[in-house]
């Protein structure tokens, strides 16, 4: 329940009646923790610098691929999305792209460097 101050307390008294409890909650969620280990996903992407198969992991920006020998091996590179539906243009895979603002658009494997120019804000149909 929250308290109206109006200015009329002491701030020494209002941080302890809040620390007091919330340091109990704090204690006892480490407590039930301790015995959680996570899991990554394994991919289908071998590491290049040990031939490891690499994790799917999540970080500030989204998912990404990893090395699990770290910190021996600190390979990462990004998680590309595929969709199964082949490029109109080329019949190339087609991936799942984010812009910096976060909305998605789809382009073809091979652009540029494969000489199709397929990019779209719309998901291709299967024809």
């Amino acid at each position: 329940m929250i308290k109206l101050l109006n200015g009329k307390e002491k701030w020494k008294k209002v941080i302890s009646d809040f620390y007091g409890p919330f340091e109990k909650v704090v204690e006892k969620v480490d407590k039930e923790l301790e015995h959680v280990k996570l899991e990554y996903e394994v991919s289908d992407v071998p590491c290049e610098k040990c031939g490891r198969m690499m994790v799917i992991k999540y970080g500030k920006y989204g998912k990404f691929l990893a090395c699990p020998g770290y910190p021996e091996c600190q390979n990462a590179k990004p998680y590309i999305e595929t969709i199964d539906v082949p490029c109109p243009k080329c019949g190339g895979k087609v991936q799942i792209r984010k812009t910096k603002k976060k909305r998605n658009y789809y382009i073809c494997e091979n652009n540029p460097n494969g000489g199709c120019d397929y990019i779209s804000w719309t998901k291709p149909k299967k024809e």
